[in-house]
Formats: C-alpha cells, structure tokens, sequence
C-alpha cells in the first residue's frame, strides 16, 4: 500500500511548482495570467518581486484558487 502524503505536503508541492514554473518562465502568457490574477494587478512584466510576492500569497490561497493556478504549470 502506497502511503498518501499529507494536504499539507500537497499543497506546499503545488506551490513549489507555481512558482518554480513563473520564475522560470517569466515571459510566458501563463505566468502573467497567474500574477494578475493573484495580485490583482495589471503586471506588465513578470519579476523577482513578483515572484516573491505571489509566493506568499499563494500561502494563504484557498485550496480551489490555488487548483486553478497550478492546472496553469501541469
């Protein structure tokens, strides 16, 4: 039997991999969508800032924004 790790684990995961994929395209169509719509900006360019900033607001996501961020980066 496969052990199943936590929501917790989980979801750290999927912020790792939100993130990792915005820093590493920083010029993609999708980052620029994740950004506007976390922050609630109008970002014209994706920086080391935003980044940062959108790492922490992803923190506090709910479970089914943060879902749709990371359907973005599969």
């Amino acid at each position: 039997m496969a052990v199943q790790p936590d929501a917790s684990a989980e979801r750290e995961r999927r912020i790792k991999a939100i993130v990792d994929f915005v820093s590493d395209h920083r010029e993609s169509l999708a980052s620029l969508v994740i950004c506007r719509r976390a922050l609630g900006e109008a970002v014209p360019r994706v920086n080391g800032q935003l980044i940062q900033q959108l790492g922490e607001y992803l923190q506090h996501a709910n479970d089914e924004e943060l879902a749709s961020y990371y359907d973005f980066v599969l």
